[in-house]
């Protein structure tokens, strides 16, 4: 049904310096749901993350239906501050009231990062890192949020916990994910298969 789709593009054409990764491609974005972004390297799956993150609400070419939505991107970079504490982070990018939410409180105690809230997220491991920004983007407001290699650096019980909440979001969320290989048990609406480009 049209009424739900939120994000569409036609024709676009994506670049990247010389190489043409996109050319006159059609897509359209349903209003939730987990929607895997699949193809080789190098074949545009970040950067249509990135396109769509820095040129939906103005390109021409990305019609919404409806009101354009917030977007929050969790990139390779993380996108944290890593000299301040993980709480600094989430309350500066969230604000206090989701800082100090409830579903705040359970996801560091999920992630076990509930000791280790203080300290400075350059301090932290490779995997509490990539659990922090997590928190960062799970707990946001955001209509669709996109996530670029979201399990790197998990261990199992970490990428179950991640996987529980992106099947509980997605009920009601538009989230479109980068995955490096299959991911055991997440409910998957739709794939996008990119060719080599």
């Amino acid at each position: 049904m049209m009424d739900d789709v939120l994000l569409e593009a036609k024709s676009l054409t994506l670049t990247v310096g010389q190489k043409k990764l996109l050319q006159e491609a059609n897509f359209v974005f349903f209003q939730s749901g987990n929607v895997v972004i699949e193809g080789q390297n190098g074949s545009g799956k970040s950067s249509l993350l990135k396109e769509i993150y820095f040129r939906s609400h103005r390109s021409e070419v990305w019609k919404w239906n409806g009101v354009p939505q917030k977007i929050s991107y969790l990139s390779h970079e993380l996108g944290l501050y890593t000299s301040l504490s993980l709480w600094e982070n989430l309350e500066f990018f969230l604000g206090e009231k989701i800082a100090r939410s409830e579903k705040s409180e359970e996801l560091l105690k999920k992630f076990k990062l509930e000791k280790r809230i203080w300290d400075p997220i350059s301090t932290y491991s490779r995997g509490m890192k990539q659990k922090s920004a997590l928190m960062r983007i799970l707990l946001s407001e955001a209509r669709i949020l996109l996530l670029d290699e979201p399990y790197t650096g998990l261990d199992v019980e970490s990428s179950e916990i991640l996987t529980n909440e992106l099947n509980r979001i997605s009920k009601q969320k538009l989230i479109l994910l980068v995955l490096h290989g299959m991911v055991n048990g997440l409910t998957i609406r739709d794939r996008i298969q990119l060719g080599k480009g």
